[in-house]
C-alpha cells in the first residue's frame, strides 16, 4: 500500500494506515497502529452485470408500438391518468409513450402483461463484410441503406 498522507499522531510521512483512538479515526503510520484498534481497509468493487445475449437476435420495439399502446388504452376507456395509476407509473411518462417516446424495455413489458399484448419483436442483428483494411473504411461501408 502507497503512503497516503501525514501520520495524524507522531508526524511521519508514510501514513497509510487507519486506526480508531479514543473514537476518533485518525491515518497514522506502522509505528502508532500500536496505540489504538487498527480498522481494516475494504476495498470495493463494482460487480460486473452479466446480461446474456442469444446470439444473432435482439429485441425491438415494434415501430407503431404507441398507437398500439393508446388504442388498447381507448378500448378499455381508461384515461392516461388511470392507466398510469394501474402500471404503476407517473402519467406523465404514459403522456410521453403516446406520443412516441420509447420508454425502458421493463416497462413496454409491463405494459404487454398489462394489455396482452406483443409490442415488441425479435431482429436479427445483420453483420456487414468489408474489402477494405479498417484504415480505409467509407461511410458506404458502415451504412446500409433500406429501400423499402
Amino acid at each position: 500500500m502507497k503512503p497516503i498522507s501525514e501520520c495524524e499522531v507522531c508526524g511521519s510521512k508514510d501514513a497509510n494506515r487507519k486506526t480508531k483512538i479514543d473514537n476518533a479515526v485518525l491515518t497514522v503510520c506502522d509505528e502508532c497502529v500500536k496505540f489504538g484498534e487498527e480498522i481494516a481497509v475494504v476495498e470495493i468493487k463494482a460487480a460486473k452485470k452479466i446480461i446474456p445475449r442469444l446470439e444473432g437476435l435482439e429485441q425491438s420495439v415494434k415501430s407503431n408500438f404507441h398507437l398500439t399502446i393508446k388504442n388498447e388504452r381507448v378500448k378499455r376507456n381508461l384515461t392516461q391518468e388511470e392507466l398510469a395509476k394501474k402500471l404503476n407509473e407517473k402519467a406523465s411518462v404514459m403522456k410521453r409513450i403516446e406520443d412516441g417516446w420509447e420508454p425502458p424495455l421493463n416497462t413496454i413489458k409491463k405494459i404487454e402483461r398489462f394489455f396482452n399484448i406483443k409490442l415488441t419483436e425479435e431482429v436479427e442483428e445483420k453483420r456487414v463484410e468489408t474489402k477494405a483494411s479498417k484504415a480505409e473504411l467509407t461511410i458506404g461501408d458502415v451504412v446500409e441503406v433500406n429501400q423499402s
